[in-house]
Formats: structure tokens, C-alpha cells, sequence
């Protein structure tokens, strides 16, 4: 039985649960206990059947839906801000290159442009190139501060020549 539906994929298929090899010598198959006398009982005994499997599934999508947006974070860089760009490398054996060690992100790249709301033109300085690139292969970039704040106190206790 599937969770999503509430039925077996041989029932929602066939209209009836399948004779298992053991079940071939049993008088008793399992089933829903009613007999349908013609097609046209059938057919509206299976749409009423497939409302059910519509609404299971429909609900089963909006916890599936819950679950997975629990720690998603909605991540949109603004213009002229810095991002690295996810990069797809393939391996390539005979250049001895192994994808695995490859970096995974380039840039820093800046935002140039929105061409819709999903799609992002960026550029880099002293590249002519401009690339378009959805925005869930971006990155924020965070440029590293080279400026010397330790502590002097700290640095002193670290440094025994002071």
C-alpha cells in the first residue's frame, strides 16, 4: 500500500487487488467485499475511488511540501553585490583531471542585472564575457577583512619576543 495514495498500485491499475501465487488454492481472495454487477458500477465505484487517491495525494504533496521547506532560506543577491557561481565540472581522464578536486564555486562575480526573476547577468572585472545563470547556482560572497585586528593584549600573550 502506498502511503501518498491509501491503495495498492495493482488496485488503482486493475480495479482489484491481485491473486497472490498462494492465495491461487484459497476459496477466500481478499478484496472490498462488494460485487459489481456491471461495468458501469465499476466505473463509478473506481472515480469515487480516484476523488480519494486525488485528495491522499494532494495532501501527502502539501506534508512533503512542509517538510522540505522547514530550513529552506529564501537567498536573492541584490545589484551590485559579490557571488560565486556553482561550477559543473566533468572529469577528464585522459587530461588527467579529476572533477572531485575540482573547485567548486568561481568568482567572486558581480550582479550586473535581473533578467527575470530568476535569471541573473554577471560579470567580473577584466572579463568581457557577461553569463546569465539562475540564481540557485549562486553564492554570497563574503571579501575577507586583510586588515590587523588582533588584540594587542592577545597577540602580546601569544608572542613571547614582545
Amino acid at each position: 500500500m502506498s502511503d501518498s495514495t491509501g491503495y495498492t498500485p495493482a488496485f488503482l491499475t486493475q480495479g482489484r487487488e491481485l491473486r497472490l501465487p498462494a492465495m491461487l488454492y484459497d476459496e477466500f481472495t481478499p478484496g472490498s467485499g462488494v460485487i459489481h454487477t456491471g461495468p458501469e458500477d465499476m466505473a463509478s465505484h473506481l472515480e469515487g475511488i480516484f476523488d480519494i487517491v486525488r485528495s491522499n495525494l494532494q495532501r501527502a504533496s502539501l506534508e512533503q511540501a512542509r517538510h522540505y521547506n522547514l530550513r529552506r532560506r529564501e537567498s536573492r543577491p541584490t545589484l551590485g553585490s559579490q557571488v560565486w557561481l556553482r561550477q559543473h565540472s566533468l572529469s577528464k581522464a585522459p587530461e588527467g583531471f579529476a572533477a572531485k578536486l575540482a573547485p567548486k564555486y568561481d568568482g567572486p562575480y558581480t550582479v550586473a542585472k535581473f533578467t527575470s526573476p530568476i535569471l541573473v547577468r554577471l560579470w567580473r572585472p577584466g572579463d568581457r564575457r557577461r553569463r546569465i545563470v539562475n540564481i540557485s547556482q549562486l553564492k554570497p560572497y563574503y571579501a575577507e577583512d586583510t586588515s590587523d585586528t588582533i588584540d594587542d593584549s592577545i597577540a602580546g600573550a601569544s608572542n613571547p619576543a614582545r
